[in-house]
């Protein structure tokens, strides 16, 4: 049993196709499928099914999917423990993140990061979160910080930094800010102008799935794919949106705008940082990954 054929299986039962494992493994897809079969044969069991055009775990295939991944996160800790042991004050860090933690949280983090570690560079790349999975997963990125993922991936790793609620942002002179209910009912949101990011945001679609669930649908007035644009938007006029407070800067709240809870919303939504299982993260990186973590811990 080689390592390689270890990576190659993680990978396929991600992506559920040999030739975008193969891709994502820069092999040649019949090398990757003989090292699979291979794989298959020395362990004397089917690990996966194969539909069309795609591969499915078998039972025991899923079974073992759990022993890899824990054999290759200890062998990553291994690896973490060796680079403990260089220098890891110097190198670059490739970071991708959402547009919104972009500018209202990466700011608070940076400052702290940069005095503890003045010789490691960042550089950030801005996408969407669909984009950065796929980023991390062909090693483009060292880590990401996305919002609300939705699916648990075999080749990466998921550390979730913390969870909000989804409110309700009107301008600080909107009825609304100046009535502060305890909490506003999606029934009183439907009849209020509504601006809402484009449907490709994951924010937009959580706004969707949530109405759905009560039975609703949404019409809004406004679709903007600016983060800035539906912010500015609301505060100049009467119009309102959903939110999250971490999309803020602190500044805003109260003095432009005004967060409101929503009555019939209990949901909570995630924010994460993300990294490769399978590939080994940097001492600088692994830097970052604690500066993050010490910063939220200390709010």
């Amino acid at each position: 049993m080689e390592l390689r054929q270890l990576t190659y299986f993680l990978t396929a039962a991600q992506t559920q196709n040999f030739r975008k494992a193969a891709e994502i493994c820069l092999v040649a897809q019949p090398a990757l499928s003989r090292q699979i079969a291979a794989l298959e044969a020395e362990l004397g069991i089917e690990l996966f099914r194969r539909v069309k055009q795609r591969v499915v775990l078998t039972p025991a295939g899923q079974e073992f999917a759990t022993y890899v991944r824990e054999a290759f996160d200890q062998l990553q800790q291994g690896q973490q423990a060796m680079a403990r042991l260089q220098d890891g004050e110097h190198g670059t860090i490739h970071i991708g993140s959402i547009e919104p933690l972009t500018t209202a949280f990466l700011p608070t983090i940076f400052p702290i990061f940069h005095q503890r570690y003045p010789h490691i560079q960042l550089k950030v790349r801005v996408s969407r979160t669909d984009e950065l999975l796929k980023l991390i997963e062909h090693g483009e990125l060292d880590l990401g910080l996305i919002f609300n993922p939705s699916v648990r991936s075999e080749v990466i790793v998921v550390k979730e930094l913390f969870r909000q609620p989804l409110q309700i942002m009107v301008a600080a002179n909107h009825p609304l800010a100046q009535q502060r209910p305890a909490a506003v009912t999606l029934a009183q949101i439907i009849n209020e102008p509504l601006f809402l990011l484009g449907e490709n945001s994951r924010l937009r679609r959580a706004v969707e799935r949530v109405f759905a669930a009560q039975g609703m649908s949404i019409q809004p007035v406004v679709e903007i794919e600016s983060l800035a644009g539906l912010k500015e938007l609301v505060r100049q006029s009467k119009g309102i949106t959903f939110m999250l407070p971490a999309l803020l800067y602190a500044s805003e709240i109260d003095r432009e705008v005004v967060l409101l809870s929503i009555a019939d919303i209990t949901e909570e939504f995630v924010f994460a940082l993300v990294y490769h299982r399978l590939r080994h993260i940097s001492q600088p990186a692994r830097h970052f990954i604690n500066t993050t973590l010490d910063t939220l811990l200390a709010d």
